[in-house]
């Protein structure tokens, strides 16, 4: 049992029914997740509040020095969207649970979250970053230093925020195309990425930088498939209907990429959870993403290795908590 009061932030979504790529505001709990985060945390501390608005819980901050904050607020995808809280947290001397601002700065650029992950020895898909990407033939032009077929995303966010499973190109005209239209609906740097076949995996850890107390492989299936030669997880079956994801426990990854990635994890000041996802092609680990701002509920990957392990979803809460708490005592 925490003895601390959690005080959880987080999103006022209604579930999604359709979507596309330009919806911007896919990420986050909706109000059945929140209700079932919120039920989970309760049973395991003696005093729980929640907010959904950032202006409110500023007003209230004073109120919260001696508690522990959870933030899980995202909206809109940005490049700021997932170090707000934590950030307020830091000014305010609050303790809270997860990755500090920087981490999240990190890890929510795509591009640089590859960059940062390369100087560990983690290999990625090659990859350019477009920033201003409106003239056609300049960036048909420059995708030639990719090879076909592409994978075109936003840069910031997660959630498969304009991530469509059609957002893979066979060819250099649809990708550029599909690279403006993106741009025009986000307003952002728009990454493209030459796509690796591959089974998909994800590493769920939870420490500190002094120490990591679970490190567990999980593998993504979808259709029934669980080698993707044309398929990536978009946002029709991640946040609209999610009834052909399934997972399942896994040991692709080999031991000395698991010490690379591990060794990310501890280079952050303050990251506590992450799950870290990436294809395995020609026998090596290849990073998608880092995502220490995951997504918490009982149907997701991060629960699943915890399920495995005989936790209940409250008491993967409990550990999470405790291990926030003792980073607090390093």
């Amino acid at each position: 049992m925490i003895d601390n009061k959690v005080v959880l932030i987080t999103d006022e979504n209604e579930k999604i029914d359709h979507a596309d790529i330009s919806n911007r505001n896919l990420e986050g709990n909706n109000e059945y997740s929140t209700k079932m985060i919120s039920n989970a945390i309760k049973s395991i501390c003696k005093e729980f509040e929640i907010y959904t608005s950032v202006p409110l819980f500023l007003h209230d901050i004073e109120k919260y020095k001696e508690n522990i904050i959870f933030p899980m607020k995202y909206g809109y995808n940005a490049p700021d969207s997932k170090s707000i809280i934590p950030g307020i947290c830091e000014g305010a001397g609050l303790k809270y649970v997860g990755a500090d601002d920087y981490a999240h700065m990190i890890c929510n650029d795509k591009y640089t979250a590859k960059m940062f992950a390369r100087e560990f020895g983690i290999k990625t898909a090659p990859a350019l970053l477009f920033r201003n990407p409106e003239n056609f033939a300049t960036v048909k032009e420059n995708l030639h230093l990719l090879r076909p077929p592409f994978v075109i995303k936003p840069n910031f966010g997660g959630g498969s925020t304009g991530i469509s499973e059609h957002n893979i190109c066979a060819d250099f005209d649809s990708a550029a195309d599909l690279l403006i239209k993106l741009y025009s609906y986000h307003k952002m740097p728009i990454l493209a990425e030459e796509y690796i076949p591959g089974e998909e995996v994800e590493l769920i850890l939870v420490g500190t930088k002094k120490e990591i107390t679970f490190s567990e492989e999980v593998q993504l299936i979808m259709d029934k498939k669980e080698f993707f030669d044309y398929e990536i997880w978009g946002y029709e079956t991640k946040k609209i209907d999610d009834t052909n994801i399934d997972f399942k426990m896994s040991s692709f990854i080999s031991k000395n990429d698991t010490n690379k990635i591990h060794n990310l994890f501890k280079a952050f000041d303050k990251i506590e959870f992450m799950r870290v996802d990436g294809r395995m092609y020609q026998g090596e680990f290849h990073l998608i993403e880092l995502s220490p701002d995951c997504y918490l509920g009982d149907d997701c990957a991060f629960y699943y290795a915890f399920g495995n392990k005989g936790y209940s979803l409250s008491q993967m809460f409990e550990y999470l908590i405790i291990n926030s708490l003792n980073h607090y005592q390093l």
